[in-house]
């Protein structure tokens, strides 16, 4: 009889911790739940302003107004971003990152594409915290991490390599240049890091043929005497 106690006794125990469990499991789908939906509302924000900015690529002197279109969607944005903060334990952030880890990709990218249309200039972490209304630390509360930021910036990469091309077609030859210039010092700039066999080490792997690319764009206006490169061979000969 006092087998059969025991037997019971641990059976109840055995139960009770695996209830515990699976209502913690149910507490964290929900919060996981609530995360997706929240991270979906800025996910398709993010991709309706990228697109807005996609008509720098058809059109000359199109980067103010596109710039200025995107520039009014951002507190929607960052009202978004607080849902998402809002939406986990504040202490649990390294757990839910990778429901937004492309999403935090998608928005350095969209802020590095407009802060270079406006400026010409790199963004930094302080800059794009104030774009995005995020913190700069994780200290700080909800942030965009470094890593995600460097994706941003190499999808700009790509972005400015595809835009040095189309600037040629329709007349804005000093673009690619000014492109060219700005690739080489990225490029330079990521040399000084550290990456390991990841994918942001293969990632940076393809900004060598975004540079290349653009290169080749400069030397054959270059060739062909066109733009502020073409004018500076002919003035040299």
């Amino acid at each position: 009889m006092q087998a059969q106690g025991d037997d019971d006794e641990v059976s109840q125990k055995i139960s009770a911790e695996f209830k515990a469990i699976r209502d913690s499991m149910a507490e964290e789908e929900q919060i996981r739940e609530k995360v997706r939906n929240a991270v979906k509302d800025v996910q398709d924000e993010v991709q309706e302003v990228i697109a807005g900015l996609q008509c720098v690529h058809k059109t000359k002197d199109s980067s103010d107004r596109a710039c200025h279109r995107a520039r009014q969607r951002l507190p929607h944005i960052q009202s978004l971003l607080t849902t998402v903060s809002q939406s986990f334990p504040a202490d649990k952030y390294h757990k839910f990152h990778d429901h937004w880890r492309m999403t935090c990709q998608n928005l350095s990218f969209m802020a590095a594409f407009i802060y270079y249309l406006e400026t010409g200039n790199l963004i930094n972490q302080t800059r794009l915290a104030e774009m995005l209304g995020t913190e700069e630390s994780e200290a700080s509360g909800f942030h965009i991490t470094l890593e995600d930021m460097l994706q941003g910036i190499l999808q700009l990469t790509s972005e400015l390599s595809r835009l040095a091309v189309n600037a040629v077609t329709h007349g804005d030859f000093d673009r690619p240049i000014n492109i060219s210039a700005f690739l080489g010092q990225v490029n330079s700039a990521f040399q000084l890091l550290n990456l390991k066999n990841n994918y942001l080490r293969r990632r940076y792997d393809g900004l060598k043929y975004d540079v290349k690319k653009v290169e080749e764009v400069v030397y054959d206006l270059a060739i062909r005497g066109i733009g502020s490169t073409g004018k500076a061979s002919e003035s040299n000969q």
